[in-house]
Order: structure tokens, then sequence, then C-alpha cells
């Protein structure tokens, strides 16, 4: 192969056969792109950093998972970016995390779920009552915190 490592399926190739240089091409391709994308979910850039080395690893690890005719690369990156980001949030944020009135909302056995890790959920494909079942919230309350979400999200813009 010669140095254009700037096709989709050169990079593909590259990282399937664990080859440095697909993995050097990756971040430097796609850093940028996929912390945007990470930080708007999570807003914490110390956090962020952390989450896309994460990608970047998963990507490499699940590389032989992509399947080229349903997805562009950058929107296969996208999704992990996401599942990780939705981990961060639902698993980690939460059990660091004070409670705060506008930001979170308690459930009845005293723990914060984050509204933003609620709408995120609903954005990954998830219907309000799958969200309210496993997070063990009345679907009132999920609602309610879609809601919050959205407005904490049009603050920030």
């Amino acid at each position: 192969m010669d140095n254009n490592y700037s096709t989709q399926p050169v990079l593909v190739e590259l990282l399937l056969r664990r080859d440095p240089k697909g993995c050097q091409h990756l971040c430097e391709s796609y850093s940028s792109k996929l912390y945007g994308y990470i930080i708007k979910i999570v807003n914490d850039a110390e956090a962020a950093e952390q989450l896309l080395d994460m990608t970047f690893k998963r990507i490499c690890k699940n590389i032989h998972e992509y399947k080229q005719s349903n997805l562009t690369f950058l929107s296969w990156s996208l999704q992990l970016a996401r599942a990780e980001s939705i981990d961060y949030l639902y698993i980690i944020k939460p059990k660091t995390a004070q409670v705060n009135n506008s930001y979170h909302t308690a459930t009845e056995s005293e723990t914060a779920i984050d509204d933003i890790t609620v709408l995120n959920m609903i954005h990954q494909g998830y219907k309000v009552y799958e969200v309210a079942e496993m997070l063990n919230m009345p679907v009132d309350e999920v609602k309610t915190s879609i809601r919050n979400a959205m407005k904490q999200k049009r603050s920030v813009n």
C-alpha cells in the first residue's frame, strides 16, 4: 500500500491488520470530530479526553465488526463514541456527582439520575417507558428529565 491513508477502505484495512499507521491516521483524522461529539454529550473536557481515548481503543478492538455497506466509518465511530459517553453519564458520573436540583432528578431511593443521561438514552433509541423501567423511575419523571435536559441544552447553546 502507498502512503495515501485518506480513503476509508484503506484505513479500515490498516486497522484490521493492526498496523500502527492505521491507529496514527485514525487519531489524526477523527480526533476533532469525535472529541467535539463527546464533549457535547458529557459537557466535561477532562472526561471527554478520557472517553476519546476509550473510543479509539474500542474502535481498534471492534474494527472487525464494522460493515462498510451499512455505515460510513465516521458514523460507526460516532456510535461507539456515543455509547462510551452514555456509559460514562449513566454509570460513572451519577456516582460521583453532587445532587443539584436544577440538573438532577432525585429518585425515591435518594440517588440522582442525570437529566442529560435520560435524554441521551432517548436519542439512542430507547422508548420513554424502557428508560423508566431501566432507571426504576416513573414515566412522568423520565418525561420531566427529558424536558429539563432540553432546556439545559438550549441554555448552553
